[in-house]
């Protein structure tokens, strides 16, 4: 008696491609790049505010075809089958691994042909289609929120530790590499480290040990922390140190947290109005323009040589960010944008990105440095660790580059 072929679910992985794969899902892909590492969209309801932008690299010479996603608020990681699941349902498997049904669901779309295409629902005979009417998307402050849970974490700075003498050693670690992260700066931004232990004060428990960030807005309401964790590298480490396949099996480290009802890309860290009264915050603005950095740090870093910016939390500006910088440009600035981004690669790439974004508002748009600019001077350096003197340098370069009207 003939015994059915069993065929393996990594050997069918390895077997089809990413566009036959995608094609079972009714899905056709615009993938950039060739080679070992191409380029997809986050099938995955990513909430990073990249849609459009290919942040998910698929490794095709691994024969499950790993990826990562490099959404700032995704960083969602799988293979063939979890890419499956995402097209099929444009959202992550229960609980960020797939078993039991949803296995099962995309091993028999990988091994039967097409994803089940849901029925229309039914229509009356010459009725018109029923308008859908979409609230825009907004963050709420947490002082209005729904959420008790969430109300209760308006004053959660309270709690923080911003004297490094009493923080726990990684934290103290990481606020000692970071000049910008003085006692006197935290205080004034609301930044500072969780106590490991708060007593019956439970607000924020996930985060004991981590560095807190607050996002405001623009009329200074509370929206959401976000949180950097100090021992990311070392687990960064650990994990890069893992092969593909160990890699695929486990949840890439988060360098920040950020509550997932919030969409950071609507937002600028810095943003808020009250600053607008700062001695010399209005002067430096109109001469300089609204200078555009990447991270929390960065901002704090250029307050404290007395430098106003604003941080999109990544290197990849959002439309709802190059529409609010022109917004303040506009009103405060001339018209005028600085972008000062980490001189390395990546902050080059963003660079070059939001240039031309914000180039294509109508906006006098310079680059303050980059890895080739002022002799390569600054190639490596982030805005935080800029002292008053080199920020004079870069000041007396934005002057005589000034177009004249």
């Amino acid at each position: 008696m003939n015994q059915p072929q069993y065929t393996s679910v990594d050997d069918l992985q390895a077997q089809t491609s990413l566009e036959d794969a995608a094609a079972k899902c009714g899905v056709t892909l615009d993938v950039q790049g060739t080679g070992r590492q191409v380029r997809l969209d986050c099938a995955f309801g990513c909430p990073g505010d990249h849609a459009g932008k290919r942040e998910i690299s698929v490794d095709t010479s691994n024969a499950q075809k790993v990826f990562t996603c490099h959404a700032y608020e995704c960083q969602f990681h799988g293979n063939l089958l979890t890419l499956l699941h995402g097209w099929s349902t444009a959202s992550r498997p229960s609980g960020d691994k797939l078993k039991g049904d949803e296995f099962k669901r995309v091993r028999d779309i990988l091994t039967g042909g097409t994803a089940p295409i849901a029925s229309p629902p039914p229509t009356t005979p010459n009725a018109l289609p029923a308008a859908t009417v979409t609230d825009p998307v907004r963050n709420t402050p947490l002082s209005e929120s729904a959420n008790e849970k969430a109300r209760e974490l308006v004053t959660l700075d309270e709690k923080f530790i911003t004297d490094i003498a009493h923080m726990p050693p990684a934290a103290a670690s990481y606020v000692r590499r970071h000049s910008s992260l003085t006692s006197a700066l935290m205080r004034k931004w609301r930044v500072g480290v969780l106590p490991q232990d708060a007593g019956a004060d439970k607000r924020g428990w996930s985060l004991r040990g981590h560095l807190l960030y607050p996002i405001l807005s623009e009329s200074g309401k509370l929206l959401a922390w976000a949180s950097r964790d100090p021992l990311f590298e070392i687990k960064e480490q650990a994990f890069l140190s893992l092969s593909p396949d160990q890699r695929s099996q486990e949840k890439k480290p988060a360098k920040h947290r950020i509550p997932l009802d919030h969409h950071r890309g609507l937002e600028l860290f810095g943003q808020h109005g009250s600053r607008t009264n700062e001695p010399g915050y209005r002067e430096a603005v109109f001469n300089y323009g609204i200078i555009v950095v990447e991270g929390f740090n960065d901002v704090l870093g250029l307050d404290a040589i007395g430098v106003p910016s604003v941080g999109i939390m990544s290197n990849k500006v959002t439309d709802a960010q190059v529409a609010k910088i022109e917004r303040f440009a506009k009103t405060l600035a001339g018209g005028k944008v600085t972008i000062l981004f980490d001189v390395d690669e990546p902050g080059d790439a963003g660079a070059k990105e939001a240039l031309w974004l914000l180039a294509q508002r109508g906006l006098i748009v310079r680059l303050g440095w980059s890895r080739a600019m002022h002799g390569e001077a600054f190639k490596g350096r982030q805005p935080e660790s800029l002292t008053r003197d080199e920020w004079e340098r870069i000041a007396m370069f934005l002057e005589s580059s000034r177009i004249k009207i």
